[in-house]
């Protein structure tokens, strides 16, 4: 087993982490600007669940600050408790990647574009994501006798996605693929950038699964999504939001595509070989589609959330 290593500060010097151990994030750990973390391959980081008040967020949270840089192969990014062991529950801020590309903000994190800071640098083969972001609320169980639990739910903040993307353009971002499985809220969230992936997977997220804000998303060679309907209204495959002007998501011709869960409320499919949605306001229908494009296809919306 590897050994742990808990980082509780921000990193403000070039760092390389070691391939025989795994690293836990315990309250905000930002990477700050020139600084360049550098993870081997098939490397594990925990992120702990539970209220962190120091935290802007609340929670702990990984966030790459602008103008920071990431090299790495494969990394696994996974909650945790606070014995540091891995759990299938989300309560966390999850990860963020802040650019220098346009100004963007969400949940009380923004950034400036500034051309005199330099740009951030995102390079991975893949990022995958379990149990990462925050839900609206918490349940807090109490033991009332030995024999009855009751059960009571507290208000503690919005919630909080697994994967936040702010303001990041395509010449900051070279992170081939993202996996995203289990999120406390929207899986994929980006806002106000232009980015590219070869493939992106995810599964099963509280809420929706691209959250996309004012923002386009390139996505080359495989999209999986899996947001199968439950009893969650307003769970939707995509929530293209307009607030600092349109959305799109660009499926390339040839890209496998793989969609389970209702299309999204107002949004606009383009495409000769994918099935025409229901896009009207509450629609809870579901929505199916696996195949290989023949030609590139287009989802996006102009001026409608």
């Amino acid at each position: 087993m590897n050994a742990v290593e808990v980082i509780r500060r921000h990193i403000k010097k070039n760092r390389i982490l070691k391939s025989d151990k795994t690293y836990v994030i315990e309250g905000e750990v930002r990477v700050a600007k020139g600084v360049k973390l550098t993870i081997p391959d098939k490397t594990t980081i925990l992120i702990v669940n539970g209220e962190f008040k120091k935290s802007s967020l609340r929670r702990s949270a990984l966030i790459f600050d602008q103008g920071s840089t990431l090299i790495a192969e494969r990394l696994y990014v996974k909650a945790c408790n606070a014995q540091y062991k891995p759990v299938k529950v989300a309560d966390n801020a999850g990860i963020w990647f802040l650019g220098n590309f346009s100004d963007a903000a969400k949940d009380g994190m923004s950034v400036k574009l500034n051309r005199k800071n330099p740009l951030s640098n995102f390079r991975a083969k893949m990022i995958a994501s379990y149990y990462l972001g925050r839900p609206d609320s918490l349940r807090h169980a109490a033991l009332t006798n030995k024999k009855r639990r009751s059960q009571k739910e507290i208000d503690l903040d919005d919630d909080i996605d697994g994967f936040s993307v702010l303001g990041v353009g395509k010449n900051e971002w070279a992170i081939s693929e993202v996996r995203c499985y289990y999120s406390a809220d929207d899986a994929f969230d980006v806002t106000n950038s232009h980015i590219s992936l070869d493939r992106l997977e995810i599964k099963q997220p509280v809420e929706d699964g691209m959250n996309i804000s004012s923002s386009r998303v390139e996505i080359h060679k495989s999209l999986n999504i899996d947001v199968r309907k439950n009893k969650t209204k307003d769970r939707d495959l995509f929530d293209l939001e307009t607030d600092d002007g349109a959305s799109f998501i660009e499926l390339y011709n040839r890209c496998w595509v793989r969609l389970k869960g209702v299309f999204g409320d107002q949004v606009v499919l383009s495409s000769t070989d994918m099935p025409k949605p229901v896009t009207r306001d509450d629609n809870e229908r579901s929505y199916a589609f696996r195949g290989q494009l023949k030609s590139a296809a287009l989802i996006y919306s102009i001026d409608q959330d």
